[in-house]
């Protein structure tokens, strides 16, 4: 199919699409306990629109945002998105953090909690960080996580990434409080810095 990133045995990485079922199922599994215990915990609830506008798919978001589905034997069961971390130096900064030129970023949840702990995000993680070493030319994957998000911490050790530095204090929240976090980080396998 021509909106598959990625795809390695069962696993696949796709576009999320401008379509109702896949603006339905995400604002599911947002709304979900699991996910929303670490992704915009204080937050709302999210809603279909708020969905649709975060995607950037029809005029929203922030134009640098790849927004995808992965699906497991043709199924969809989680969601991940990548961006150029260059596109985000405004937060790096407010953080105090620095990423190499031609970082890129991700996020990712599970969207059935049956499926969480099953290896699937690790194996997701990896295959778009390969992904994006071969074809966007990235010196490193970095991602932020909440310092106390164990499940998580596992599942990117299993994909190749590190802790890198120390916690900090990230802009989301939790209970009115800004969240301890860490940065994770997968280096280029071959060990060259790639770049454009």
């Amino acid at each position: 199919m021509k909106d598959v990133i990625a795809a390695e045995a069962d696993l696949a990485i796709r576009l999320v699409r401008d379509r109702d079922d896949d603006y339905a199922r995400l604002v599911d599994w947002r709304n979900s306990p699991h996910v929303r215990e670490w992704w915009d915990p204080d937050e709302p609830p999210v809603t279909r629109d708020r969905v649709i506008e975060e995607l950037g798919l029809r005029g929203g978001g922030d134009g640098q945002t790849i927004s995808c589905i992965i699906e497991l034997a043709g199924e969809p069961v989680g969601f991940i998105q990548f961006y150029p971390w260059a596109a985000e130096e405004a937060y790096l900064a407010e953080v105090g953090l620095s990423l190499p030129e031609g970082a890129w970023g991700l996020d990712i949840f599970i969207g059935d909690s049956g499926l969480a702990g099953r290896g699937i995000g690790a194996r997701a993680v990896r295959l778009l960080s390969d992904h994006l070493f071969a074809d966007e030319s990235a010196t490193v994957v970095a991602l932020i996580t909440e310092a106390t998000n164990a499940r998580s911490h596992a599942a990117y050790r299993h994909a190749g990434m590190r802790v890198a530095g120390e916690p900090f204090l990230d802009t989301d929240s939790r209970a009115g409080q800004r969240v301890e976090s860490i940065l994770m980080i997968r280096e280029r396998p071959d060990g060259t810095a790639g770049g454009r």
